[in-house]
């Protein structure tokens, strides 16, 4: 009897331990399948968001060269590209994402953009999770070139200022200025001559010659509105024309340059002029002394849109001489307009004995933390003690990087003060690189973000030089 208690008793213990077993399997079995779940729809859902990442990226950059004058294109461009990765604004297009893109309130050179996207699960569906939805962000910044030169509505002087001296009218002491082909690059365009070391066809070929010439910019702001253009002077005159004219000089006798002025389409990328319409071009042959000096009406735009239109002053002949001349502009309906250098500018300037001083570049506060980088060719020639300050809004000098190759010049300076004495530094045909970094607190002068150049030269110079500003760096980024 006790024998079979004992047999029953085992047999129970036994299937008890087997149904134990099965409980704790199951349960095992449950959790490693959540963890599959789990692993599947998150390996899922994490390249989901590395997609929704960068197409979020692409939209941003696509979008923001935009900006900040045509926000509605660049929301337009961020969505198409967005759309073109496979997310398709729902409110634009009909799909199943949606696309935000807006300036932000902060800085009107910066966009942001975010995708919103549900994505199916797998094993989720399980708990309940049949979708699951994935939003990123991204912020593009676009820095635009500095303006150079100007920060009005005119670059160059009027009539009135006479060509090498400051009379009071509160003239900006330079011209525009651009070099015919066979002229040399020693008497200071860098880059519109084809020559170096002498002038005429057989001359040494100027590595640094691009037929396109120098880009400035008609900026218009709080339009639409009618633009006017103006040109002083656009055509070379023979002889130097009146007394008070730019300067034109021909070099040996040759008759001197014709000159093709050029108006395209507003445009966000405006040193890219592949894709702009034209909307006004004249080619100014020479024309004979005494030719009268004065403003000429170069272009009308009705209910021209606020934007940046490109200006292209280029050589069109192969005479020799350099044509100097201003630019002006006219908005109406209380729209404001300005006209500047872009990328890089030749210029004729008038220096006084005891200084004078010279608008350089643009340099907004949006800059702050980055690389000033500036390139003066050939930059006035004076007898005596000379020097050549780079000063901020406030006028300051700061420090700065100093690399003149030519004359093995490397040094580092307190005070951005560049010696040109001559002849010991007498920088004829030669580059002044000049690199400033700018403090991560950079400020402006209450909203006047001009740099200048301050010449402090013991006597008069009458001098054709070359300036460039920028700051380094892609001008189209990802900041966040």
């Amino acid at each position: 009897m006790i024998r079979k208690l004992k047999d029953r008793w085992a047999r129970f213990t036994a299937e008890r331990s087997r149904g134990s077993v099965m409980i704790t399997g199951a349960a095992i079995l449950v959790v490693l399948m959540g963890a599959a779940a789990m692993s599947v729809d998150y390996g899922w859902l994490f390249l989901n968001g590395k997609r929704t990442q960068h197409a979020a990226d692409a939209a941003a950059l696509a979008g923001v060269i935009y900006l900040p004058s045509d926000e509605p294109a660049a929301r337009n461009a961020a969505i198409d590209v967005a759309a073109a990765n496979g997310y398709i604004d729902i409110a634009t297009l009909g799909g199943d994402a949606t696309v935000t893109a807006a300036k932000i309130p902060t800085n009107d050179r910066h966009l942001e953009v975010t995708i919103e996207r549900p994505v199916e699960t797998f094993f989720l569906t399980v708990f309940g999770l049949d979708t699951v939805s994935i939003e990123r962000r991204a912020v593009a910044e676009y820095v635009l070139p500095l303006p150079l030169g100007s920060p009005d509505p005119q670059f160059g002087n009027d009539p009135e200022c006479a060509p090498n001296i400051d009379t009071g009218t509160n003239c900006p002491n330079i011209w525009g200025n651009i070099h015919g082909r066979y002229t040399n690059r020693r008497m200071g365009d860098a880059f519109s001559p084809w020559c170096t070391g002498s002038n005429g066809p057989g001359c040494t070929p100027n590595e640094w010659m691009r037929p396109e010439g120098y880009i400035y910019a008609v900026e218009l702001t709080g339009g639409p509105a009618n633009l006017d253009i103006d040109l002083l002077d656009p055509a070379f005159v023979q002889g130097g024309g009146n007394n008070i004219n730019a300067g034109d000089n021909p070099v040996s006798g040759n008759p001197g340059p014709s000159t093709e002025w050029t108006l395209y389409d507003a445009d966000p990328t405006p040193l890219d002029l592949s894709d702009n319409g034209i909307l006004c071009q004249v080619v100014y042959p020479p024309e004979p002394a005494g030719t009268p000096f004065d403003w000429r009406n170069f272009c009308d735009i009705p209910n021209a849109a606020d934007g940046i239109y490109p200006l292209q002053i280029r050589i069109s002949d192969d005479n020799f001489g350099l044509n100097r001349w201003s630019i002006r502009t006219f908005a109406g309906g209380g729209a404001e307009s300005r006209v500047y250098g872009l990328g890089d500018m030749s210029i004729y300037a008038n220096v006084d004995g005891g200084g004078s001083e010279f608008y350089l570049a643009e340099v907004e506060e949006v800059h702050a933390g980055k690389p000033l980088i500036i390139e003066l060719f050939d930059p006035g020639e004076a007898s005596g003690n000379n020097f050549i300050h780079i000063q901020d809004p406030f006028g300051n000098s700061p420090p700065c990087h100093v690399l003149v190759p030519n004359d093995s010049i490397d040094e580092n300076l307190a005070s951005c003060i560049i010696d040109a004495t001559r002849p010991a530094r007498d920088y004829n045909e030669d580059w002044i690189y000049v690199e400033i970094e700018l403090d991560p607190l950079y400020t402006c002068n209450s909203g006047d973000c001009w740099w200048t150049i301050l010449y402090d030269y013991q006597g008069d110079a009458t001098d054709t030089t070359t300036w460039t500003a920028r700051i380094e760096g892609n001008p189209v980024r990802l900041i966040e």
